[in-house]
């Protein structure tokens, strides 16, 4: 079974756009599957539209004052819950940002596919900017650019041959990526210390050091606004030093600095 798990706030307009692909996806995985929609106090009339959606079990929250790892974790609760009588192991949830966009019907089948490896704990998508073949998310590297902190491996980049490859990273988005349940369960979901930044990044490592893959599809394609609902509300700003300095604290020197290994090896980690 697949639990998709979405966020939104004031995004009524990019769920609807969301749904059509999104339900054209599941349903050609033939894998049952319920949509979790958290909606943190929206004022567009979302919680009311989306209870009338048969696939949505939807959480109204009255605030906005929760993070992203506090907000994914309380539908992943949700999941658990409607999960309780199945073996996890064969059970995926599937976190996926309100303001992508499915441009095919077969990226999540995609993704499933590499899952199909037991030792694969996550696996995450190709995303391009909307309505171009511009790179939004192609994998996750690490290297002395950013202090070695995470960052988007060939970000802004045309996509080519190359991106559309399957490789194994460190680390993906959390945009679009499907989580072995079991895995996601084992590290106890996202860590709530981060705020809107780096959370998924820590997943990824987590999950990675309990012996798990972490994949990247570039087979399956999505478009992604990237931050839609932090240009409206820029939290993530105001704790940027606090989340740089905390991944530092609990990261240092247990991530490979992998940067020139991407760049000087097109093949590298092909799958």
């Amino acid at each position: 079974m697949i639990h998709v798990v979405t966020l939104s706030w004031n995004g009524l307009d990019k769920l609807q756009r969301l749904r059509p692909g999104l339900l054209r996806n599941l349903n050609n995985t033939h894998h049952e599957y319920q949509w979790y929609i958290r909606d943190n106090g929206s004022l567009d009339k979302t919680l009311e539209t989306i209870q009338d959606w048969p696939e949505v079990q939807a959480l109204g929250v009255s605030h906005n004052r929760d993070n992203f790892a506090q907000g994914v974790n309380s539908l992943a609760d949700l999941a658990f819950k409607n999960a309780a009588d199945r073996d996890l192991d064969s059970q995926f949830l599937l976190l996926l940002n309100n303001d992508v966009e499915f441009t095919e019907d077969l990226a999540i089948s995609k993704m499933l596919n590499l899952m199909k490896d037991p030792k694969v704990g996550v696996v995450g998508a190709r995303l391009l900017y909307q309505g171009t073949s511009q790179l939004q998310h192609a994998g996750v590297i690490f290297g002395e650019r950013y202090g070695r902190m995470p960052y988007h491996y060939r970000h802004k980049e045309p996509n080519d041959n190359n991106s559309e490859k399957n490789r194994y990273f460190q680390a993906v988005t959390a945009a679009l990526c499907l989580v072995r349940m079991e895995a996601f369960q084992k590290i106890g979901g996202m860590d709530p210390k981060f705020s809107w930044a780096f959370e998924d990044i820590s997943m990824c490592l987590s999950i990675g050091g309990l012996g798990y893959k972490v994949a990247y599809c570039g087979e399956a394609s999505a478009f992604h606004e990237e931050s839609a609902s932090l240009k409206k509300n820029p939290v993530n700003k105001l704790f940027m030093n606090n989340n740089v300095n905390y991944f530092k604290t609990k990261w240092s020197g247990k991530y490979q600095l992998d940067h020139e290994k991407y760049l000087n090896n097109p093949k590298y980690n092909e799958i």
